[in-house]
């Protein structure tokens, strides 16, 4: 099924996926995490009206071989955070956009692009800490910074250049060349809440991968 269908950095992707209700307990009915899971993870692109699957050839900087599920976490996370610059959305299946929507929640900064207090990174919950009107920097579950543009949620830095970022555009703001934009704060221990609630969700996606494969081992084969 097709879950995702964009354009990034010009060029046409679309993503499709198994999905499969997730398995609840009662106190996870109100988690912001999906209620689904998304399996089988494909990768298409399209050229000139050609939709072929897509080959996905890069690696991490420690040699990692990066897969469907990698490209599928990349466009939500630029999703949550609103990116403009170099994503367009075209379509989104309502079983991901009700995971979406829970970011809606919290805007930050309404102008003429919405701003999210939260956003999704690296599969952790992330929260704005500083804003100008060049740069935004967002805190990660270690309270490290992650450099983005304001203007079009574009990332920058998510290593040490960000604690460089942050530290350049603080004196910039003191000499004039920044401005600081005020932002709406929400409940610190919010990105604990959802980071374990994160863990309920992998736990419930564990559990259900050994029902598979328990009821693969009662198959007669």
């Amino acid at each position: 099924m097709k879950i995702l269908d964009f354009d990034l950095e010009g060029n046409h992707f679309i993503i499709e996926a198994d999905i499969s209700l997730r398995q609840k307990a009662d106190d996870n009915m109100k988690s912001h995490w999906p209620h689904y899971f998304f399996e089988n993870t494909q990768v298409y692109k399209e050229i000139d009206e050609v939709v072929s699957p897509f080959p996905i050839t890069a690696v991490t900087w420690y040699g990692c071989q990066l897969t469907a599920d990698h490209a599928l976490e990349d466009v939500v996370e630029r999703i949550t955070r609103n990116e403009t610059g170099k994503l367009t959305v075209r379509e989104v299946c309502p079983e991901l956009q009700e995971f979406l929507d829970e970011f809606n929640k919290y805007p930050a900064i309404n102008g003429e692009r919405k701003i999210p207090y939260f956003i999704l990174l690296d599969g952790d919950i992330a929260r704005l800490a500083y804003a100008t009107n060049r740069f935004l920097y967002y805190a990660d579950g270690n309270n490290m910074p992650i450099m983005f543009r304001t203007d079009d949620g574009t990332l920058i830095s998510n290593n040490e250049f960000a604690d460089i970022g942050l530290f350049n555009s603080k004196q910039c703001v003191q000499d004039g060349t920044e401005r600081i934009l005020p932002f709406t704060e929400y409940e610190s221990d919010m990105v604990s809440t959802w980071n374990l609630e994160k863990k309920a969700y992998l736990d419930s996606l564990l559990d259900a991968f050994e029902d598979e494969d328990e009821q693969e081992d009662e198959l007669p084969f």
